[in-house]
Protein backbone atom coordinates (compact mmCIF):
# COMPACT_ATOMS: atom_id res chain seq x y z
CA UNK A 1 0.00 0.00 0.00
CA UNK A 2 2.26 2.54 1.00
CA UNK A 3 4.80 1.37 -2.07
CA UNK A 4 1.49 2.25 -3.76
CA UNK A 5 1.29 5.41 -2.71
CA UNK A 6 5.12 6.70 -2.98
CA UNK A 7 5.44 5.39 -6.78
CA UNK A 8 2.32 7.57 -7.62
CA UNK A 9 3.81 10.59 -5.98
CA UNK A 10 6.88 10.11 -7.45
CA UNK A 11 5.27 9.67 -10.43
CA UNK A 12 3.79 12.95 -10.22
CA UNK A 13 7.19 15.03 -9.56
CA UNK A 14 8.09 16.57 -13.00
CA UNK A 15 11.48 15.84 -14.75
CA UNK A 16 13.14 19.10 -15.36
CA UNK A 17 14.66 19.46 -18.39
CA UNK A 18 18.49 21.33 -18.94
CA UNK A 19 17.98 25.10 -20.38
CA UNK A 20 20.61 27.09 -22.31
CA UNK A 21 22.16 29.82 -20.26
CA UNK A 22 21.04 33.56 -20.49
CA UNK A 23 21.48 35.95 -23.57
CA UNK A 24 25.12 37.12 -22.30
CA UNK A 25 26.28 34.03 -21.44
CA UNK A 26 27.96 33.57 -24.73
CA UNK A 27 29.96 36.76 -24.57
CA UNK A 28 31.08 35.63 -21.19
CA UNK A 29 32.51 31.89 -22.13
CA UNK A 30 33.69 33.74 -25.24
CA UNK A 31 36.03 36.31 -22.46
CA UNK A 32 37.13 33.46 -20.25
CA UNK A 33 38.00 31.40 -23.32
CA UNK A 34 40.54 34.31 -24.41
CA UNK A 35 41.48 34.43 -20.93
CA UNK A 36 42.69 30.67 -21.04
CA UNK A 37 44.25 31.51 -23.97
CA UNK A 38 46.19 33.89 -22.86
CA UNK A 39 47.25 32.28 -19.87
CA UNK A 40 48.31 29.47 -21.95
CA UNK A 41 51.13 32.15 -24.00
CA UNK A 42 51.91 33.88 -20.98
CA UNK A 43 53.19 30.27 -19.28
CA UNK A 44 55.13 29.38 -22.74
CA UNK A 45 56.76 32.99 -23.19
CA UNK A 46 57.44 32.97 -19.25
CA UNK A 47 59.44 29.52 -19.50
CA UNK A 48 60.95 30.56 -23.40
CA UNK A 49 61.84 33.91 -21.54
CA UNK A 50 63.35 32.57 -18.32
CA UNK A 51 65.52 30.28 -20.77
CA UNK A 52 66.91 33.11 -22.27
CA UNK A 53 67.57 35.00 -18.76
CA UNK A 54 69.29 31.94 -17.44
CA UNK A 55 71.47 30.81 -20.66
CA UNK A 56 72.58 34.43 -20.74
CA UNK A 57 73.62 34.78 -17.14
CA UNK A 58 75.43 31.75 -17.48
CA UNK A 59 77.02 33.24 -20.37
CA UNK A 60 78.32 36.11 -18.78
CA UNK A 61 78.84 34.38 -15.63
CA UNK A 62 76.17 35.77 -13.89
CA UNK A 63 75.04 33.72 -11.10
CA UNK A 64 72.28 35.94 -10.00
CA UNK A 65 70.78 36.38 -13.43
CA UNK A 66 71.23 32.40 -13.76
CA UNK A 67 69.19 31.78 -10.83
CA UNK A 68 65.98 33.89 -12.07
CA UNK A 69 66.01 32.38 -14.67
CA UNK A 70 65.87 29.19 -13.75
CA UNK A 71 63.03 30.84 -10.76
CA UNK A 72 61.28 32.06 -14.09
CA UNK A 73 60.91 28.31 -15.37
CA UNK A 74 60.24 26.71 -12.27
CA UNK A 75 57.25 29.34 -12.30
CA UNK A 76 55.86 28.78 -15.80
CA UNK A 77 56.43 24.48 -15.32
CA UNK A 78 54.40 24.80 -12.02
CA UNK A 79 52.02 27.19 -13.29
CA UNK A 80 51.50 24.63 -16.48
CA UNK A 81 50.64 22.04 -14.17
CA UNK A 82 47.99 23.94 -12.46
CA UNK A 83 46.86 24.85 -15.80
CA UNK A 84 46.14 21.36 -17.04
CA UNK A 85 44.70 20.00 -13.76
CA UNK A 86 42.85 23.24 -12.54
CA UNK A 87 39.54 22.45 -14.38
CA UNK A 88 39.15 19.12 -13.08
CA UNK A 89 40.67 20.20 -9.40
CA UNK A 90 37.89 22.95 -9.20
CA UNK A 91 35.09 20.65 -10.80
CA UNK A 92 35.84 17.24 -7.82
CA UNK A 93 35.72 20.77 -5.93
CA UNK A 94 32.38 21.71 -6.86
CA UNK A 95 31.24 18.04 -6.45
CA UNK A 96 30.49 17.83 -10.39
Amino acid sequence: MLAHILTDWLAQIPNPHPEPPPVGADKILGLLNNVKWGAGVALVLGFFVGLIVWAGGRWVDHHRAGKVGVVMMLCAIAGAILYGIGWSLINSFAGG
